[in-house]
């Protein structure tokens, strides 16, 4: 990477830090709820959930903001919601109600980042820079998840309270991000026959091959919800407790992180089926956690899941920022975010309508989905297909 880049690629990725920071609360949660006596346990247990509702709302928006602010705008607005949403409850904590209009405001903001992020890396990098660039992206959340939780659980173990302090870091990505991304300009939307701007209009522009994408990043979701759902429950019937899944789980966000610093290198080897081999990741994932009964497998189970979701979330919307152009990404990729929340929430009902309980029987489900579309890619070979429709682009 050009060195006059990375300024600019550290402006951007900061915002990552804060991607998983609505995650600290759950650490708290039955400490809030003692300071609650008179809420349901349910409605204090939604400070974990509800975030997700700010993340759908932005996400069904941020076509729209595009068109009517700059990316660079709509990403210190994200980062004011976070600021905001987060250190509210500092100051004011003895109302749920507004704790969890609080945790819907940091939703809204990480929702915005999630979307901006790989439209500001679209816009400033090209080709297998931007590609490991995304695979930063994706690094650089673990780190953020990490570090947000352990901080965050630290300021708390007095008084829940405290723990939202940490999202006064927010301030300092404010300023990261003011001064090392640049100022763009609006979007402009494509007009339908008429001569009006319409977003179907840009929908109808975007390669039927984006779509393949989208479909991929269902399963995906699938895929991950499966591993991280069940993952306590099969431990569980080993005899590991909760401290343990929690250990074996720290301790494989490593691979994820590797992965991620590594992804140029990895790419010089995986070419266009990284995806494909992010899925055979995934069948490792479940195999060595299902069918091993020692902490080292474990562990190097929740690195190969690590590994897939870098491998598999950083490729997708690189291949998406091929295929679309500057006016269309925004759109495909809210379209991305979105899908991939709707398939996470989904995946639960999905199972029990195959009839798949929990535990085990889900791990097995993983591995097959996780074997059938990697061999379907190669099939199919849509690797080579998409990087020939992207190469006469």
């Amino acid at each position: 990477m050009n060195k006059k880049k990375i300024p600019l690629a550290i402006g951007i990725l900061s915002m990552n830090l804060l991607l998983m920071s609505a995650s600290v609360v759950g650490a708290a949660i039955a400490a809030i709820a003692k300071s609650f006596p008179k809420e349901p346990i349910s409605k204090v247990q939604m400070l974990s959930t509800i975030p997700q509702l700010g993340q759908v709302i932005a996400t069904l928006i941020f076509t729209w903001l595009t068109y009517i602010m700059t990316r660079k705008n709509i990403s210190l607005v994200a980062i004011l919601f976070v600021i905001v949403g987060g250190l509210i409850p500092a100051f004011y904590n003895s109302n749920l109600n507004i704790i969890l209009a609080c945790m819907i405001a940091i939703g809204f903001g990480t929702g915005l980042i999630s979307n901006v992020g790989p439209v500001l890396l679209q816009e400033h990098f090209e080709g297998e820079t931007r590609a490991t660039v995304m695979g930063w992206s994706v690094g650089v959340n673990s780190v953020g998840m990490t570090a947000f939780t352990a901080i965050g659980s630290a300021l708390g173990s007095t008084d829940w309270r405290n723990l939202f302090w940490i999202y006064a870091v927010g301030v300092v990505i404010l300023l990261v991000t003011y001064f090392m991304v640049p100022q763009d300009t609006r979007l402009k939307r494509e007009k339908n026959s008429s001569g009006k701007a319409s977003i179907w209009a840009t929908l109808k522009n975007v390669n039927k091959l984006a779509y393949i994408y989208l479909l991929i990043t269902f399963f995906t979701s699938i895929a991950m919800t499966m591993f991280m759902a069940n993952q306590s429950i099969v431990l569980a019937g080993k005899g590991m407790g909760t401290g343990y899944t929690g250990l074996v789980t720290a301790l494989g966000n490593i691979g994820g992180i590797i992965t991620a610093a590594l992804l140029g290198k990895i790419r010089k080897f995986t070419k266009n089926y990284t995806i494909a081999y992010g899925f055979i990741a995934f069948a490792l994932s479940f195999i060595c956690v299902l069918f091993f009964n020692n902490i080292v497998m474990h562990i190097i189970g929740n690195m190969f899941s690590g590994m897939g979701i870098v491998l598999i979330n950083a490729t997708i919307p690189f291949q998406l920022s091929n295929l679309a152009d500057r006016s269309e990404f925004p759109l495909v990729i809210s379209m991305n975010t979105l899908i991939s929340s709707i398939a996470g929430a989904l995946a639960p009902v999905l199972l029990a309508a195959l009839h798949l309980t929990v535990g085990s029987n889900q791990f097995i489900a993983g591995i097959i989905l996780s074997v059938a579309i990697t061999v379907l890619i190669f099939v199919t070979r849509l690797g080579s297909i998409v990087g020939k429709a992207t190469e006469n682009k």
